[in-house]
């Protein structure tokens, strides 16, 4: 079974489904920037209890980090982070394209950005289908990747 993390304080999934829309699961054969079937848009999972360990152990940076505000809450952004070790990770939904450009998110995503090059790590963004690796000044260089959770 896999572990819960602590999630920030007041903080939860609940209303968001996000997550089943912009990364790809593979394990229930689903592309990224499409609605998962088994999601009831705005409510959650209808397979819950038996959703594969993919989804049951993924949760995004918004319910994990306090120091994330509510600008960055998932149904609110349209965008959902992933903090993984050596990098981070934005899912930007294909219909906000560019929104991670704006602020509060380009003053963060830099900061990040600088930090990961201390550290020999990176913050990539996935822009709708692009895969953009971001540079400490906000410069976003375009990569090839299939899209993951």
């Amino acid at each position: 079974m896999t572990a819960i993390p602590s999630l920030a304080r007041g903080r939860s999934c609940e209303g968001c489904t996000v997550c089943c829309k912009l990364p790809e699961a593979a394990s229930v054969k689903k592309p990224a920037q499409t609605w998962c079937t088994h999601c009831t848009i705005g409510d959650g999972c209808r397979i819950y209890d038996q959703r594969p360990d993919e989804c049951r152990s993924f949760y995004c940076g918004w319910v994990l980090d306090a120091g994330l505000d509510d600008a960055w809450r998932p149904e609110r952004s349209r965008m959902l982070v992933k903090f993984e070790p050596g990098r981070i990770i934005i899912h930007v939904d294909k219909d906000r394209k560019g929104a991670w450009r704006r602020e509060p998110f380009l003053t963060q995503i830099r900061s990040w950005a600088q930090a990961a090059l201390l550290h020999r790590g990176e913050v990539i963004i996935w822009d709708g289908p692009d895969r953009l690796r971001i540079a400490p000044n906000g410069e976003a260089v375009k990569a090839a990747e299939p899209q993951r959770r």
